[in-house]
């Protein structure tokens, strides 16, 4: 009787194991699926692919408005606090800020830096991607998406690959490495739908334009999760001024 108990929680643990390994696959691929989700309706009201391009600050916030909804239903299934993930650690505030001033003079030339490489390799002129991205959109929604889109990404994306996949990779794989690769890579892969143009060039561009960072927010929060709030934060910022370039155009 009991080894029968015994095979049956070790068939029900293996079940719930496999259940818990596809959960996490689907999520690496789901804001990849989802960009590309919202801009096909985009393309569909505004009847032309070409156009809703240009309307990728939409589609990144309706996902995250759908990435935050799944992790709070996932971290509650979980009994988990998600809003958890953004409060700083006080017993290790001092050290933690400390080195994360340290990793944000490294920021600058890793997200910089393959930005200016890359499209000087791929187009000999740095201003071609920025010209592809940004294009003219509904004055009254470009607001709207400068306050929407920093807010929603601040609390959706590294919360999607380094707040809930991470960590559930690192108990689920013998070696930390895969753990810490594979939401590494998918953070930067799913750019090539954010926005999806069908130019192969302008694919490899978005696929691994943000690489070095990934890997650098990847290692830091992998070492010292403690670091995630900073990160968001600093995310967060961060794609405010990428929302007020719309204003520009």
């Amino acid at each position: 009787m009991e080894n029968s108990l015994s095979a049956s929680g070790t068939r029900n643990s293996s079940s719930w194991k496999q259940h818990e390994m596809s959960t996490l696959m689907l999520l690496l691929v789901s804001r990849m699926i989802l960009f590309l989700l919202f801009q096909s309706i985009v393309a569909l009201i505004l009847r032309s692919w070409g156009r809703s391009e240009g309307y990728w600050l939409l589609t990144a916030t309706l996902t995250n408005i759908v990435s935050i909804s799944l992790l709070v239903v996932l971290f509650r299934r979980e009994k988990e606090s998600y809003l958890g993930l953004f409060r700083p650690r006080r017993d290790t505030l001092k050290k933690d800020i400390l080195i994360f001033l340290g990793l944000m003079l490294l920021c600058g030339p890793i997200v910089f830096g393959p930005n200016f490489l890359l499209s000087n390799w791929l187009w000999n002129n740095p201003e071609i991607p920025f010209e592809m991205m940004f294009r003219p959109i509904n004055r009254w929604l470009g607001i709207l998406l400068v306050i929407t889109f920093p807010v929603t990404i601040a609390f959706a994306e590294l919360a999607t690959y380094f707040g809930y996949i991470m960590p559930r990779l690192r108990s689920g794989f013998r070696s930390g490495l895969p753990a810490m690769l594979m939401p590494v890579l998918f953070l930067s892969l799913q750019h090539m739908t954010m926005p999806f143009i069908p130019d192969l060039t302008f694919i490899l561009y978005r696929a691994v334009v943000f690489l070095p960072f990934a890997l650098l927010i990847g290692i830091a929060i992998y070492r010292r999760p403690s670091l995630f709030p900073y990160f968001a934060i600093l995310h967060g910022i961060m794609d405010l001024g990428t929302a007020i370039m719309f204003l520009t155009v």
